[in-house]
């Protein structure tokens, strides 16, 4: 694995919340939505949404997305800080209380939302990975290179 394919793992595993891009249903205009995500093993984000959310619903129409994930600098330009954009698709899981268990870890103030009906497991299964790392570092990458896929 390259360095900066370990840098993007890093950050990605680093982080519990980014930018998720859909293309909006009703517009077809991107839309961005803020979420919180876990790793699972193999390092695919995997996020709970509710069946309401305008994110969601655009998903049932198109899955392709986009998760942005950053490591935010304290102070300064923010446009200094790693970010990268994971691409690809996501799709609804399966009821999975191993993957509730995971995702709960992280976020236990989401143990309400998990009980509801209307709220399922989702995972972004990236095909691509674009990352930048500051001035003059910037890469696209399979997301094989980045994560076991």
């Amino acid at each position: 694995m390259s360095e900066i394919s370990k840098r993007v793992k890093s950050l990605l595993l680093a982080q519990k919340h980014g930018v998720l891009a859909v293309t909006d249903r009703a517009t077809g205009i991107p839309y961005g939505a803020l979420v919180n995500y876990v790793c699972n093993e193999k390092g695919m984000p995997i996020f709970l949404f509710s069946s309401l959310a305008r994110h969601t619903q655009s998903l049932l129409v198109n899955p392709a997305a986009s998760l942005l994930v950053a490591d935010l600098p304290v102070q300064g330009d923010i446009l200094t800080g790693q970010r990268a954009s994971f691409m690809g698709r996501c799709v609804r899981l399966e009821t999975d209380n191993a993957v509730k268990a995971t995702y709960l870890v992280t976020h236990p103030y989401a143990a309400g939302y998990a009980q509801f009906s209307d709220f399922a497991f989702w995972q972004l299964k990236p095909e691509l990975v674009h990352t930048v790392a500051g001035f003059g570092q910037i890469a696209t990458l399979r997301a094989s290179d980045v994560l076991k896929t």
